[in-house]
């Protein structure tokens, strides 16, 4: 059965759209900054989110804030130790505003603050498990996400993968993402395509919203 988005029912999920993987300054923009410039991933998500609201569909934005507790964490994967040894995602505390990595990318935020759009808690590692994403959704009455953001071999691959799991059908927006290499993007699709109810550019994406 052909995934059918309606705005009552889907939700866009954004993982990570902030500045230190996404724009020039951030401290991992220089790993995913050929990915980005290939795959127009700053345009397409724009062009993504702005489609979505203006055709009445909800944006559930899924963060990644690391605060200075979290630094001592004891024991880490790969993608943490890189993260935590970059110092991305820098937050002090909930009521002191959030360093430049951490900050959403500027062209996001009229899409971001939009009073319609849920941004969830952060997640820690890689997927929703460690936020309030699948709750918001479901409190929200939706039965189907179409998820884009970054990274894609790690984020959004994790979030697609708990969110199928937790009984959501899934579509992902491939050039609407990125990652540290062009290998490691080539295996976010091939799995993307294993899993997901649909793979999709970003102008297939709009056409089918």
């Amino acid at each position: 059965m052909l995934f059918q988005p309606h705005p009552s029912n889907t939700a866009i999920v954004i993982t990570d759209p902030q500045n230190d993987f996404m724009c020039p300054g951030g401290r991992g923009y220089h790993l995913t900054k050929d990915t980005i410039e290939k795959n127009n991933t700053i345009q397409n998500l724009e062009l993504l989110m702005s489609t979505a609201l203006n055709k009445g569909y909800q944006l559930f934005i899924s963060p990644h804030y690391l605060y200075p507790h979290d630094y001592d964490w004891k024991f880490t994967g790969n993608e943490q130790k890189m993260l935590l040894g970059l110092g991305m995602y820098q937050m002090v505390n909930v009521y002191i505003p959030p360093s430049f990595g951490a900050d959403f990318v500027h062209s996001f935020k009229p899409y971001i603050f939009d009073r319609r759009t849920v941004v969830s808690t952060p997640h820690k590692v890689a997927s929703p498990q460690t936020n309030d994403l699948v709750y918001q959704l479901r409190q929200h009455r939706k039965e189907k996400t179409i998820i884009a953001g970054v990274l894609s071999n790690i984020c959004v691959e994790s979030h697609m993968r708990d969110l199928i799991e937790n009984g959501f059908e899934t579509a992902v927006v491939y050039d609407a993402t990125a990652a540290t290499s062009e290998r490691d993007f080539q295996a976010a699709v091939t799995n993307y395509k294993a899993f997901a109810s649909a793979t999709w550019t970003t102008r297939e994406a709009i056409s089918h919203l």
